[in-house]
């Protein structure tokens, strides 16, 4: 598909000798303040969501009670954690994997948090539709699946403290150990 331009639209404004100019005087502006401009010591934590727009505040609302406002970053994809390790989702692990790794090594994220929800529809995707009728079972299999999280995420980074939870309906968290 070819992309035409039109004379207001500004997209290759950018482009002009003069914006490029002011572009590398900023960047050897950056590069010579050096260290100076760093500013990001770090992340206390990366959490590892699903998608599932029920959780947006309840998981932020959790997140800030344990004073990591501005502290942590996020990956969220369907099914949080479960996504990082059932055969299903095989094919969005190396995007999973890449992001916690660009995570650590440019923020130096202390903590991973895999956080799992009732009632998810890509936890039955994955484990079959019994985890919709049956809480014990709901249960076991989100735990099986977090703990696997775990394992795999200790594995490749293997200073990360892994913390595991999985979140009601209602926001509270249960913690798997």
């Amino acid at each position: 598909m070819i992309h035409t331009h039109h004379s207001g639209c500004g997209c290759l404004a950018a482009l002009s000798r003069r914006n490029l100019l002011g572009l590398g005087l900023g960047a050897a502006a950056v590069a010579a303040a050096g260290p100076a401009l760093a500013v990001d010591d770090g992340y206390e934590a990366m959490l590892m969501k699903c998608i599932d727009p029920r959780f947006t505040t309840d998981v932020w609302k959790y997140m800030t009670s344990r004073g990591w406002q501005n502290q942590y970053s996020q990956f969220n994809i369907a099914g949080g954690p479960i996504a990082a390790v059932a055969p299903i989702f095989q094919e969005w692990r190396a995007a999973w994997e890449a992001n916690l790794d660009i995570s650590v090594q440019l923020h130096n994220v202390k903590r991973l948090i895999g956080m799992a929800h009732r009632d998810c529809g890509a936890a039955a995707l994955a484990y079959g539709n019994r985890i919709k009728t049956d809480r014990a079972f709901e249960t076991e299999m989100l735990s099986q699946g977090l703990r696997a999280f775990r394992d795999q995420a200790s594995k490749r980074q293997p200073q990360l403290i892994v913390e595991l939870g999985i979140m009601d309906l209602n926001g509270t968290v249960e913690t798997v150990s």
